[in-house]
């Protein structure tokens, strides 16, 4: 390697991987420093507003100040402090506020209220449980009527889990607290509620902490809202409460999710792997982090056996999407557990694709995923299972069926179009099918969406929030490795200008920067991962210097 790009780069792993080091526990994982978020604090502050009002004034005094202080000047609030104005936080803010301080707010929550009546008001809210989630707080808060609002069934829980299991996936913790919050008193919701509070219960034994709900300070406040409003016993709406009074950071804010080093210290995992450091003792210590975080227990709630991962550690809700990157990371050293690979093969749908949470989910915002499915298939053919496998088969027949009519892939957890496109072409690589007209329509439409200045960013997507004029770093090392994973030489000028703009988009610390390119929720609210870009860097860093020694070599 004799360029100055590609002293370049060799640089900017060595940097990378020295700072990251620096940063690691002892047990081998990674602490994942987060920006506050905005749905995380006004969500508390709504809580405890209800539920622990006189003993919890201060931190609602302070977290009011700190959503004051982060109003864009739009009006609005993103998901994260400077980050671009979004709907769903900017409603759930607004009401928040009109709770704690309705005079000494007024005109903050004035202004964010015309913005949303600039854009359409609740009918800028093409998901219909987005649209009655934000109908419902702007009634808490008195900004609204909810009088004509839809009923949310509660007495679908004394069914059979068999029956709503794939209707409510993920959302079965949202739903019971909508439904608890909307406190019906006729004698379905009666009914409802017993099942409902039993459900909550459920899914509390399986967490990590008492109290909370996924890990999640904003789901943790939307259940204890419907607790409150439910007269759940004490001792839930106290644990509750408790969870999130602890979370609170010193400047007033919360986060949206406590935890979510596993998911990110997987993606550091692989991306280390990919640049050599496999052997590496200290990467080894990560491997045994993360197979001492594989869940022994079934989880009831998603129907999902013993064996996978969540984000939360050794508790929590295990999903198909954090159970394949966890196993990309064990796969690269040699040691994916073979437990593991067959959990994530039977949560296959039924249709050859994966869903993240629930098989054959028929919630939309579950899945199938076009970018699950493919990392499942590089995770199995790496993990030693042949590309003619049926499962891998189907799995790739659903790829080549499904793509978008202009030739990319959605990811369902990740905005845009560049991490779903980018994971199928890698997907196709690996099962040596990258001649296929679907797989050849996909690249060129990747390249297509190239910036000037060589990185990618979320593209014409037209959602409130989403800058294609920008590239990120996250969406530009999922490009550059999905195009070498692809068969694009490392020689090719489009992507050296891609390893060259992730290079000089290093920090002098060595890191990198994150964007809000992960979906909390789909099209309306978008987090920061501080970790999780450093992965997606050096794998892609890793895979240029492999390709490029490759090329060397024939």
């Amino acid at each position: 390697m004799s360029s100055v790009l590609d002293s370049r780069v060799e640089e900017s792993i060595e940097n990378a991987a020295e700072a990251l080091f620096a940063l690691q526990r002892p047990d081998g994982s990674w602490p994942n420093r987060r920006p506050t978020a905005v749905l995380g604090t006004a969500g508390a502050l709504a809580a405890l507003h209800f539920a622990d009002r006189e003993r919890s004034h201060p931190l609602i005094a302070t977290g009011g100040d700190w959503l004051l202080r982060n109003q864009n000047a739009d009006g609005g609030w993103g998901g994260v402090p400077g980050a671009a104005t979004q709907l769903v936080p900017t409603v759930i803010a607004a009401a928040a506020l009109h709770m704690v301080a309705p005079a000494a707010a007024r005109d903050e929550v004035r202004r964010a209220m015309g913005l949303l009546d600039s854009h359409g008001g609740l009918g800028a809210f093409t998901d219909p449980g987005m649209a009655h989630m934000a109908a419902t707080f702007l009634g808490l808060a008195g900004l609204g009527d909810t009088r004509g609002a839809r009923r949310i069934p509660l007495e679908l829980l004394l069914l059979p889990r068999s029956l709503w299991r794939r209707k409510l996936s993920f959302r079965v913790g949202p739903f019971v607290a909508m439904a608890l919050i909307q406190a019906r008193g006729d004698l379905r919701y009666r009914l409802g509620r017993w099942a409902g509070l039993r459900t909550l219960a459920e899914m509390e034994r399986r967490e990590n902490r008492p109290g909370g709900y996924g890990g999640d300070n904003w789901l943790t406040a939307l259940v204890c809202l419907g607790l409150v409003r439910a007269e759940a016993p004490r001792r839930s709406i106290a644990a509750a409460v408790d969870f999130l009074r602890s979370n609170v950071n010193t400047d007033g804010s919360w986060h949206i999710m406590q935890g979510l080093d596993l998911i990110s210290g997987s993606y550091v995992a692989r991306g280390l792997a990919e640049c050599g450091y496999a052997p590496d003792p200290r990467v080894e210590r990560t491997r045994r982090w993360l197979r001492g975080c594989q869940q022994t227990e079934a989880f009831a709630t998603f129907g999902a056996p013993a064996g996978g991962w969540g984000w939360e550690g050794r508790r929590g809700w295990p999903n198909v999407l954090d159970s394949a990157n966890v196993l990309s990371a064990l796969v690269a050293g040699g040691d994916g557990p073979r437990s593991g690979l067959r959990w994530l093969a039977a949560k296959q749908d039924r249709r050859g694709s994966w869903s993240t949470f629930v098989s054959d989910t028929t919630l939309p915002n579950d899945g199938p995923c076009a970018y699950a499915t493919a990392q499942c298939v590089d995770v199995l053919i790496e993990s030693g299972v042949r590309a003619r496998d049926t499962r891998v088969r189907r799995a790739l027949d659903w790829l080549l069926a499904n793509p978008r009519p202009d030739g990319t892939y959605e990811a369902v957890w990740y905005r845009g179009l560049v991490p779903g496109t980018a994971t199928a072409l890698v997907a196709f690589g690996r099962a040596g099918i990258t001649d296929h007209p679907v797989a050849r329509r996909a690249r060129d439409a990747l390249l297509a969406a190239q910036l000037d200045d060589g990185s990618w960013g979320p593209g014409q997507t037209g959602k409130l929030g989403q800058d294609p004029s920008t590239g990120t770093v996250e969406e530009t090392a999922w490009a550059l490795h999905g195009l070498l994973k692809a068969g694009v030489p490392a020689a090719d000028a489009r992507v050296r200008r891609a390893a060259g703009w992730i290079t000089s988009a290093q920090r002098p610390d060595g890191l990198w920067d994150a964007s809000s390119v992960c979906t909390y929720i789909r099209d309306f609210a978008y987090y920061v991962d501080g970790l999780t870009v450093n992965g997606l860097a050096l794998k892609a860093l890793g895979s240029y210097r492999a390709a490029l020694r490759a090329g060397h070599a024939d």
